[in-house]
């Protein structure tokens, strides 16, 4: 909600216009009295306010630090911002989520000071998971004001990858992908993943929940070419670039991630590809396209160190996770997430130094994965676990939003016959169009005009179920 000084009218004005939206302020309003709304084709649209539906995206009428200067996360520079524009250095856990009952693990990584956790949303008929039950985990997140970033997670071959009814169904690896987007098979799993993006029933989450979340929009990728080569990194810039245009024409309009080549460890292929990638997105924040990426910093053998520091320094040098955090992770236009754990063929016992020079740097990392009360750490036990969630450099140190659930609104309607409620398929508007004001907004008007002829009598409440 804009905020406004109310000059010579007094309390009763203030709570006649106050009875006039709901607490969550799912109205922006500007100093003409017109809602400002991104229209676009496919989907029916929604009231969010705070910088539309279907994709135009930039402040929406409230103040920096309030929580409706935007209805979405936004990448700025290489800061990721809240819903109020402030930057958040996200730290936290990754989580498999297969159960409802997952919420205590949720709260158990809250609960130690964890800032932003990646879920993986297990497809799989075995775990019998639904829309609502997703909804039920990214709402508890919610709850504690994470940034979430949101993966596609299937185990189960013995029963042919099948995924749940209630999601869709299908074989994981046999659906039918977007056109253009190449054909899904294990070999090549990226066109599944799309596939699976443009239910419905995933459009509406990320919808519902726009104000927190980050969508894995590449994940480990797997291709034909050697991913440790030059054509490996094209190949893998490539499908990135698809992705990242998919994503849009779908009317998705959250910030997106894209993981690394080499299955998350090519950090210099992020470096010398990253901004031809960000180039294909058409959602913009002050002209900052919005995506970023997630490295895995999984370097502890030294063939890592070597194959990187060849790359990035020349020659025969050498370099380390956190060497590499702070000479090139953080030095790009755009926010890169860092992946941490304890596995020996992993981070190993890395993690620390990567930890304190990310703490040091402002980096953002998340890390591998959550057991339901902890952290694991398979090499250095307790230690590690206590470092990760009780140091100045891990959880306990994060600094948490102050924004709860986003106050844009849930982003229109759901949509039929395959279009988006998030703006339809068709591709996102650059800038707002004005519409008339809604019923909403016009009783907010009355009220102002009641309080300024110095009438203080409100005829009646808004039924606050409206809209």
């Amino acid at each position: 909600m804009t905020r406004k000084r109310v000059h010579t009218t007094g309390l009763i004005c203030v709570l006649a216009i106050a009875s006039s939206c709901d607490g969550q302020g799912d109205f922006a309003e500007n100093e003409s009295s017109h809602v400002m709304l991104a229209t676009a084709t496919g989907g029916s649209t929604g009231e969010g306010g705070a910088s539309g539906v279907g994709g135009s995206q930039g402040t929406g009428g409230g103040t920096t630090g309030s929580c409706s200067y935007s209805s979405t996360l936004q990448l700025v520079g290489n800061h990721i911002k809240d819903t109020g524009g402030t930057s958040i250095v996200a730290r936290g856990p990754e989580l498999v989520t297969a159960a409802i009952n997952q919420t205590a693990s949720i709260d158990a990584a809250a609960n130690v000071g964890a800032n932003a956790i990646r879920l993986l949303l297990t497809l799989d008929a075995a775990n019998g998971m639904t829309p609502a039950g997703f909804d039920t985990l990214i709402g508890r997140a919610v709850s504690h004001n994470m940034v979430i970033w949101l993966s596609l997670f299937n185990w189960d071959s013995a029963n042919n990858y099948i995924i749940s009814g209630a999601l869709g169904g299908g074989n994981f690896y046999a659906l039918t992908a977007p056109s253009g987007a190449g054909t899904c098979s294990k070999a090549s799993p990226a066109p599944c993943y799309l596939a699976v993006w443009s239910r419905q029933w995933l459009k509406d989450l990320v919808g519902k929940y726009k104000g927190h979340v980050i969508i894995d929009a590449g994940q480990e990728y797997i291709g034909a070419s050697d991913p440790s080569t030059e054509a490996g990194r094209v190949e893998w810039a490539n499908a990135a670039k698809l992705n990242v245009q998919w994503f849009r024409s779908a009317g998705y309009i959250v910030p997106l991630q894209i993981m690394a080549n080499y299955q998350g460890r090519d950090l210099y292929g992020i470096v010398e590809k990253g901004a031809a990638i960000r180039a294909a997105d058409t959602v913009l924040v002050g002209g900052y396209p919005q995506t970023m990426f997630g490295w895995q910093a999984y370097w502890a053998s030294s063939w890592y160190k070597g194959w990187q520091g060849g790359l990035l320094l020349g020659g025969n040098d050498t370099i380390t996770g956190a060497q590499a955090i702070h000479q090139f992770a953080v030095t790009q236009q755009f926010p890169i997430e860092v992946g941490l754990d304890n596995y020996g063929g992993d981070t190993a016992s890395e993690y620390r130094a990567e930890m304190d020079q990310a703490a040091v740097d402002g980096a953002s990392w998340l890390w591998w994965s959550w057991n339901g009360t902890g952290v694991e750490c398979p090499t250095d036990g307790a230690t590690c676990q206590a470092y990760v969630t009780a140091s100045q450099s891990g959880f306990l140190g994060a600094v948490r939003s102050a924004c709860g659930l986003s106050s844009g609104g849930a982003g229109g309607g759901a949509g039929t016959s395959g279009t988006s409620g998030l703006g339809g398929s068709g591709s996102p508007p650059s800038t707002p169009a004005v519409v008339p004001a809604t019923p909403r907004v016009a009783q907010i008007g009355l009220a102002l005009l009641l309080c300024l002829l110095g009438s203080f009598r409100i005829a009646s409440k808004r039924d606050r179920s409206a809209g």
